[in-house]
């Protein structure tokens, strides 16, 4: 009984390998079949144009056919089968035939059949896929704007797409994690709509930062499809106070600018000082605070409020107040000449004439004031130290009785002085100075250094227009003294009669009258003086 069981087997292995053989024969004879025709399948997008092409390898003069999904003829060679003008023929030889289809739309996407009628008749599908495009996306959620620290969330939307797009999310060039994508099929049409969350917690750095959706699609190439949308974040400012220099000095006008970087602006600012009250020259104008002139009691700390409706903020400043700058003395001496310096022939044009020297340079002579030198070798044998008492009590007397006399052209008075000479230095002459001036007589040591008459007048702080008064008082006096005495004089001026005329007004000659001056008369009357 075992052996026929055998036998059955090994007769069942044999009938299938006999019949797998034939099999892949029929197989490798398909596929080296020179009459198959050859297709690929094609992706476009919606809108697009596709081409679709079948070969062969070989050509027995029949002919290739192309055949759309619903198995309707489009081209049986060159000849058009279907009037649809979207397809067109591309090419069409023995071993080839091309069609292309315009405008693609959803609905042509599916298998296209090429056939070539022989016998048996042999065909090749190819595939069509209609890709939709995503429409561009859009964002929700910006309408309003969001308090710093806050949580706002965006919602980004694509529509239209096949298959489903993908969204992502940036901040600037930075990749943000979002919620996951959320795909709705859209009824009666194949396309796919797309949207996705976006939760983020802002700060006042994110203020004016740009959020970008972007569409990922197979029809789409990388960035093609994205929009960018501002955030736009609110928060309280950020105040420094900014100051007009670095050196406040006492006496300058200065400013203080209190800065406030919020959104919005800020709306209102306050100042005050920190342990203390504004002084009566600090002014509060807004986000500025003025001084008209500083001085030392202006140091302290600063305060500035600004508030913007969103919060306050403070900022603070330390004002630290310098001396004031006080202008060198003008050295009059050169060292390296071996000379002592006379009075120069000009004045600054801003310093009143009459005090004192200036450097020569300073500006041009003007017509009333001529200097002459002439060389004094005496002066150079002065010991040194030497000054001349009369020349800096005239001087002093000129600076202070008339700093603005101005100088007149008629003037010829003239003053000279022989500046003394270091002992230190080499015997060589010294010149000495002559300068006419309207009735005001100027000396200066030129051997000393002189002070320079500007500081002077401006540190003293000597008003001009009392000095003026005063010299106007004492020119008043003099000319009512001068009225006086002249007309003192003028009453006690008559005639007299002298001895030697003495009877000369009765004598008929010249001869008689000698005699009569000589003897006298006894009768003659005497004249007289009077005064009136």
């Amino acid at each position: 009984m075992a052996f026929p069981s055998a036998l059955s087997a090994l007769w069942s292995a044999s009938l299938l390998t006999v019949l797998f053989a034939s099999v892949v024969r029929s197989n490798v004879v398909y596929d080296d079949d020179p009459l198959q025709p050859v297709t690929s399948d094609e992706m476009v997008s919606v809108g697009g144009t596709v081409t679709l092409t079948c070969r062969v390898a070989e050509s027995d003069n029949s002919s290739l056919q192309w055949s759309n999904t619903a198995q309707q003829t489009l081209y049986f060679g060159e000849k058009r089968a279907l009037r649809d003008n979207r397809i067109q023929l591309h090419r069409s030889t023995p071993t080839e035939l091309s069609i292309t289809i315009a405008e693609v739309q959803l609905s042509d996407e599916g298998e296209y059949t090429c056939s070539i009628f022989t016998m048996p008749v042999r065909t090749a599908r190819a595939t069509v896929t209609v890709l939709g495009e995503p429409s561009k996306p859009q964002i929700t959620g910006f309408e309003n704007p969001v308090l710093e620290g806050g949580t706002i969330t965006l919602t980004c939307t694509s529509t239209g797409s096949k298959p489903p797009a993908s969204l992502h999310w940036y901040r600037g060039e930075e990749e943000l994690k979002g919620g996951p994508n959320v795909v709705e099929s859209v009824p009666d049409d194949p396309t796919y709509n797309v949207s996705s969350e976006l939760n983020l917690e802002v700060s006042r750095e994110d203020d004016n930062t740009l959020i970008t959706c972007a569409v990922n699609h197979s029809s789409l190439n990388p960035g093609d499809k994205r929009t960018e949308q501002a955030l736009r974040v609110l928060y309280s400012p950020n105040v420094q106070i900014q100051p007009q220099s670095t050196l406040p000095r006492e006496g300058e006008k200065f400013r203080l600018q209190c800065l406030g970087d919020g959104n919005p602006e800020p709306m209102s600012y306050s100042w005050k000082k920190k342990d203390g009250e504004l002084s009566l020259l600090a002014k509060a104008d807004g986000a500025l605070l003025l001084f008209e002139m500083l001085n030392k009691s202006d140091n302290g700390v600063y305060l500035c409020n600004a508030d913007n409706g969103i919060g306050m903020s403070q900022g603070e400043y330390t004002l630290l107040v310098q001396d004031p700058v006080i202008p060198d003395s003008l050295d009059v001496t050169t060292h390296s000449l071996g000379f002592s310096p006379s009075l120069p022939s000009s004045s600054p044009p801003d310093v009143p004439p009459g005090f004192g020297s200036y450097p020569a340079s300073s500006a041009p002579s003007p017509p009333d004031l001529v200097s002459t030198s002439s060389p004094s070798p005496a002066s150079s044998t002065a010991p040194s130290g030497t000054t001349t008492s009369k020349s800096s009590t005239a001087t002093s007397l000129s600076n202070d009785l008339f700093p603005d006399l101005p100088l007149s052209p008629n003037s010829s008075s003239s003053a000279s002085i022989a500046p003394p000479s270091y002992s230190s230095l080499a015997p060589t002459p010294t010149p000495s100075v002559s300068i006419q001036l309207n009735g005001v007589y100027t000396f200066a040591d030129a051997a000393v250094d002189n002070a320079d008459p500007t500081a002077m007048s401006t540190s003293s702080g000597v008003d001009h227009a009392v000095i003026g008064g005063v010299v106007a008082v004492i020119v008043f006096i003099l000319l009512c003294l001068l009225i006086v005495l002249g007309r003192y004089l003028i009453r006690h001026k008559g005639t007299y009669l002298t001895h030697e005329a003495k009877g000369s007004d009765d004598a008929p000659d010249a001869d008689t009258a000698i005699i009569n001056a000589e003897g006298g008369h006894s009768g003659a009357e005497d004249k007289k003086e009077y005064f009136i």
